[in-house]
């Protein structure tokens, strides 16, 4: 039995862009799930664009342990005999590979499934909570700790990267909600991103260039953008964080926005500054959290453990404040 990518017994969290011809993301932490019938289920991509090293996929079958794998053309998943449920995660892939303009180069495109039969899935009506960041959002560099010094170029390994051991993933979980993880490498309000990513407020529409997101429903959004600008000119910053959070409002009227300092440390007068600037004038309320001090700033990626500090202190705000 071959089912389309846009088939409505597959579940999608995150940003995938699904047609006819394909369900496709280029941001890691987005996910797909599926049901089956049978011992072996098969998912077809297109990676006709992919570049070396392609993305690569954690495969999780019945909620079991996680497989690590690349994209490739077909990905067979092979069990016992039975009813099981699959799930397909965007783990990583290289941030400075082509993520917005075609070719694009760091992205996964589902295009169907094979199996003997798929069955439904349960439903999943957890609230949603979407994280809007840079590479430290997407889970990039993790590992790299000095552990794999053998590699040659470590910045272009996707072995490193792990959008499942960053601090949103874990958030979400620690808040049982479904996570849509929008991070790209280099990103800030004042200047785009690696891979022709372009500026926050200018590329949160969109899944890529000219490519407008069909749905948004997040309940609560935080914002993790600084990072990268934290050498901007402050009228240049003020000016940009301001619209970014008028873009994100008017695509999301009734969601709860967080805006969350940089974890090195720099900005947080600054965006707490802004935050209260652009409340007082637009009647809103997004909460500003200051995540200085949470853990060193250095490394400027956290390592997983840094990652683990960094959700155990959000989650447990988050929890306190908006009673979760």
């Amino acid at each position: 039995m071959f089912i389309k990518a846009n088939d409505p017994r597959i579940r999608y969290t995150g940003r995938w862009n699904v047609t006819e011809e394909s369900a496709a993301s280029s941001a890691n932490g987005n996910y797909m799930e599926f049901a089956f019938r049978g011992d072996t289920a098969v998912v077809a991509m297109d990676v006709s664009k992919c570049q070396n090293p392609p993305p690569h996929l954690f495969i999780s079958v019945d909620n079991g342990a996680r497989v690590e794998v690349p994209a490739d053309a077909f990905v067979r998943v092979s069990t016992e005999p039975g009813e099981h449920t699959v799930k397909v995660i965007m783990k990583s892939s290289v941030e400075s590979q082509t993520r917005w303009c075609e070719p694009i180069e760091a992205m996964v495109r589902i295009t169907a499934l094979e199996a003997d039969a798929f069955t439904d899935l349960p439903e999943d009506n957890r609230k949603i909570i979407e994280f809007l960041g840079d590479s430290i959002t997407e889970g990039i560099s993790i590992d790299n700790d000095g552990r794999y010094v053998y590699w040659k170029d470590n910045r272009d390994m996707v072995y490193f990267d792990d959008s499942t051991a960053g601090y949103a993933w874990l958030t979400a979980e620690a808040l049982d909600m479904r996570p849509i993880i929008v991070g790209y490498g280099c990103l800030g309000s004042t200047h785009g991103g690696a891979g022709g990513v372009p500026k926050a407020a200018d590329a949160y529409p969109f899944y890529s260039d000219q490519c407008p997101v069909k749905d948004f429903s997040a309940d609560y959004i935080v914002i993790n953008y600084g990072t990268n600008d934290r050498m901007a000119d402050m009228d240049i910053l003020r000016n940009e964080y301001t619209n970014l959070l008028k873009v994100i409002r008017e695509y999301n009227p009734k969601a709860q926005l967080i805006s969350v300092s940089p974890f090195c440390g720099r900005l947080a007068e600054e965006l707490e500054e802004i935050v209260n600037a652009y409340n007082t004038a637009n009647n809103d309320t997004v909460f500003f959290i200051n995540a200085g001090g949470w853990i060193s700033p250095e490394p400027l990626h956290p390592t997983r453990e840094g990652n683990r500090i960094v959700s155990r202190n959000l989650s447990a705000i988050l929890k306190k404040q908006f009673s979760l």
